[in-house]
């Protein structure tokens, strides 16, 4: 029998629910159904009692009304309920279980803000999901779904993290989820599926990476590509798409070439490399690590430089390239190659009519490839090249002579160039200086305080020369002890220097490590002088300055402290004030590092 005119009643005793049953009394849609219900009453009962119900409700009196509307919508969702179909249509399929043993014993509450972060857009979420991750609540049946599907989402941070960190933390209980959601013509994210199922499946997968290297999208391609280099018997394959046409396609069979690196491997990657992909080539040709490319591309780059010094016009331009190619294929072999690159090298820059403004950018790579080798006769001849007087190869020969020659010697050599004021080698020798005491000094700063040189290294002359040119980060690096020359410069850049200057702060660091008795006070002063006023912030530097103060100052810094702008900063202030006011004589005693580990011990 039909049904919809039981679904029509039902909408309308719905409506009198919520307008109230006083409004059914001659109700005019009630009263256009009441004919069809008889006429159905006629041949079903249940329709007879259905109109005879209605029929009541219309009739009914104020306060009855609510009575027989109950029972109107009583009776007619007893009906619907026995009347309605529950089956669904076509054949009974079996259902294979994927077999997930994961527990769903996170509440909902706490799982919520996990799955609206992955599944929606806005701030915040990527702090989310790290929180999620490092209380392990994540590793929920619940949330696999969601967390998988992030692999598409547009904000890149996001995959990233799902990719390295949620899923392998599932294990294999994610595949069958990956299975599902890959899509060989998709995008980024089905890239990422793909990794993560080789990942867990390994070897078995190969025909469905071979089959998405072939017929996937550009996306899908690209990881399918780089996994075939793991498996040698997809060689021809990887060769085959060495020759696509998309150049990403290509660049990734390259890099799975070099990792399989064989003999029609490595032939392949030496013809991307002399051909216009030699961009492409370069990396891959550094990863491979063959000693017998590498032989072949210094061959290569000898012939370019006879080609350039015979050449004219496109032709010694597109031989320039070649000579660039060779040099970068060659950056990061070390000792490798270190006779054949040395000998490449030299022919290279002896050349007169190589060393133009033109390939000033080829002879800077050469050049800081001969310092790479690291070998003894390539640094004497970085320090010829640097004695002829070309300012573009005085840096690489004063770091060479820094390595094979005496700090007096070094000193000796290369001082007078500083006095050449701007001149282009004295701005490389300083950029030189600069490199070599940074990375001298790297890590020591956040770590032990302020940076300083070794002062085995360094002759003592160089302080008092970087005094001369008046270069205050140099005197601060190079600075061993509290001389005269030292602190009277230093306290004077203090007294001309203005609150915010950044160079402020490495200089109180350096008369704290050199142990300048008047120091503590000259910090003091700056703070006090209303430097607190544009700290929005503590870094390292005003740690570690605080840190550094006697016992004697902690009154004068918490009434500094006080007066800071911002709570956070106030807050972080006292913390170092209290642990300097408990700090014991002996860490004082021990000045520097010892006191400013002990200080971050106890605020730790």
């Amino acid at each position: 029998m039909s049904i919809d005119i039981l679904f029509e009643l039902q909408q309308e005793t719905r409506r009198l629910f919520i307008a109230g049953s006083a409004m059914a009394a001659g109700d005019l849609r009630l009263t256009k159904l009441l004919p069809r219900l008889r006429n159905l009453g006629e041949s079903a009962p249940v329709f007879k009692r259905l109109a005879d119900a209605t029929d009541e409700l219309l009739a009914a009196e104020r306060e009855e009304s609510a009575a027989k509307l109950l029972e109107l919508g009583t009776l007619l969702s007893a009906v619907l309920y026995t009347q309605g179909r529950t089956e669904t249509a076509g054949e009974s399929q079996p259902v294979q279980g994927a077999g997930v043993g994961l527990k769903t014993d996170t509440t909902y509450r706490k799982l919520n803000p996990l799955i609206l972060a992955l599944t929606t857009k806005g701030q915040g979420r990527l702090e989310q999901i790290r929180a999620s991750f490092e209380d392990g609540s994540f590793l929920d049946l619940r949330a696999l779904q969601a967390i998988c599907s992030a692999l598409d989402d547009s904000y890149a941070e996001i995959p990233d993290y799902v990719q390295e960190k949620l899923i392998p933390a599932f294990g294999s209980d994610a595949v069958p989820v990956l299975r599902s959601q890959l899509n060989l013509q998709g995008g980024k994210g089905d890239g990422r599926r793909l990794q993560l199922l080789h990942r867990q499946l390994g070897r078995s997968m190969i025909d469905l990476v071979a089959e998405a290297a072939v017929d996937g999208s550009p996306e899908v391609k690209i990881v399918a590509v780089s996994i075939l280099g793991e498996y040698p018997e997809q060689e021809s394959l990887v060769l085959q798409l060495s020759r696509e046409k998309r150049k990403e396609v290509r660049s990734a069979a390259y890099f799975s070439l070099a990792k399989l690196g064989t003999a029609a491997a490595l032939q392949r990657l030496y013809e991307a490399a002399v051909s216009k992909d030699r961009e492409l080539a370069v990396d891959p040709i550094r990863a491979s690590a063959s000693s017998e490319l590498m032989g072949r591309m210094i061959r290569f780059g000898e012939d370019a430089l006879e080609r350039h010094l015979s050449g004219e016009g496109s032709d010694k331009s597109e031989a320039a390239e070649q000579i660039r190619t060779a040099i970068s294929c060659l950056e990061g072999s070390g000792r490798q190659m270190a006779a054949e690159t040395y000998s490449f090298l030299r022919k290279l820059l002896s050349s007169e009519a190589f060393l133009v403004q033109e390939t000033e950018t080829t002879q800077e790579a050469a050049a800081e490839l001969l310092l790479e080798l690291d070998w003894p006769e390539a640094d004497r001849f970085a320090i010829e090249l640097g004695d002829a007087g070309r300012g573009s190869f005085l840096g690489h020969g004063f770091r060479a002579a820094f390595r094979q020659m005496p700090p007096a010697d070094v000193y000796h050599r290369y001082a007078g160039f500083l006095s050449k004021g701007k001149s282009k080698a004295a701005k490389e020798l300083l950029g030189a200086i600069r490199s070599l005491a940074a990375y001298q000094t790297r890590g020591d700063e956040e770590r032990d305080g302020a940076g300083v040189v070794p002062e085995a290294a360094w002759d003592p002359r160089w302080v008092q020369l970087f005094i001369r040119l008046d270069l205050p980060e140099l005197v601060c690096l190079f600075a061993q002890r509290a001389d005269r020359d030292v602190t009277d410069y230093l306290t004077g850049k203090l007294q001309n220097a203005k609150a915010n200057d950044w160079h402020v702060y490495d200089i109180l660091l350096a008369l704290f490590r050199i142990r300048y008795r008047e120091a503590p006070e000259l910090l003091m002063g700056h703070l006090e002088k209303g430097a607190g006023r544009h700290l929005y912030y503590l870094n390292w530097q005003h740690k570690r300055l605080i840190a550094s103060m006697p016992k004697a100052y902690a009154p004068r810094l918490r009434a500094f402290a006080e007066q800071a702008a911002y709570e956070s900063v106030r807050n972080e202030l006292f913390s170092i004030i209290e642990a300097l006011e408990e700090k014991p004589d002996d860490a004082a005693e021990e000045g520097g590092r010892g006191l400013w580990g002990w200080i971050r011990n106890k605020m730790s």
